[in-house]
C-alpha cells in the first residue's frame, strides 16, 4: 500500500556491514564530478575497542551530510544558498554561495567542504537526481556489502523503513543532543561502540 504522506528521504547505514573499502567515496566523486581535494563522503576507521587480546574490535564509519530535519547550516547562511527541499534533502545553490563558510562551522558533523577552485561550499546531495528516478544514490548502488539503503522514511513499506523497524534496538543518530535530527541513520555494530560513534564530529 502506497503512503500518502509527504516524502522524506534519508539513508540507513549498517556499521556491521561496512568493510571500509572506500567504494562509496570513489563512486561519489565519479558520479558528481567532485574536484580533487574536495570530499562529500569520508570513511573513518574507528577503534580499537575492548581489551587486548580477546575483545579487541574495530569498525568503519562512513560520514557525509546528514540531511537533517532541523539543519543548523540553513539558519546561519546569510544568502540562503543552503536550503531544504520539500522531501527533506539539504542542498547548496552554488550561484548564491560566496564561501563565507558559516555553514561549515555550524555543521556538527564536519560534512561540508570549501572547494578551493570555485570558492563555494559543497557536500553530499544524496544523489537527488538518482532518487527522483527511483534509483539508489551512487554510494549505496556501489556498496559492495549493501550496508547503505536510501529511501522515503515516511513510507512504512519502503526498504529503509523496514530495515529501521527490524533493527530498532541498533538505531543511532550522531549527536542527537544538538537537535538537528539527522536523516542519515546508523545501525550500531552489534558489539556496541556507541561511545566511539558519538566521537564523530565536534562534541
Amino acid at each position: 500500500m502506497e503512503s500518502t504522506s509527504q516524502k522524506h528521504y534519508g539513508m540507513v547505514i549498517d556499521l556491521d556491514k561496512c568493510t571500509g573499502c572506500q567504494a562509496c567515496a570513489v563512486a561519489c566523486k565519479m558520479e558528481n564530478d567532485v574536484d580533487l581535494g574536495v570530499f562529500w563522503e569520508r570513511v573513518y576507521r574507528m577503534g580499537p575497542i575492548g581489551q587486548f587480546p580477546d575483545q579487541l574490535e574495530m569498525f568503519y564509519f562512513p560520514n557525509q551530510c546528514m540531511h537533517c530535519e532541523n539543519p543548523s547550516c540553513i539558519t546561519v547562511c546569510p544568502t540562503k544558498a543552503t536550503y531544504q527541499t520539500d522531501d527533506g534533502i539539504v542542498l547548496v545553490d552554488a550561484n548564491l554561495c560566496f564561501g563565507c563558510q558559516y555553514c561549515i562551522w555550524a555543521c556538527p558533523y564536519e560534512a561540508r567542504t570549501l572547494n578551493p577552485n570555485t570558492k563555494t561550499v559543497e557536500k553530499c546531495i544524496l544523489c537527488v537526481h538518482r532518487l527522483e528516478q527511483g534509483e539508489q544514490p551512487m554510494c549505496a548502488y556501489t556498496c559492495t556489502t549493501g550496508c547503505r539503503v536510501a529511501g522515503d522514511m515516511n513510507d512504512p513499506d519502503s526498504e529503509i523503513s523496514r530495515i529501521l523497524a527490524a533493527n530498532a534496538d541498533r538505531v543511532f543518530r550522531v549527536h542527537p543532543e544538538f537537535g538537528n535530527q539527522p536523516s542519515v541513520v546508523y545501525l550500531l555494530p552489534r558489539k556496541g561502540a556507541e561511545t566511539l560513534c558519538k566521537s564523530i564530529g565536534r562534541s
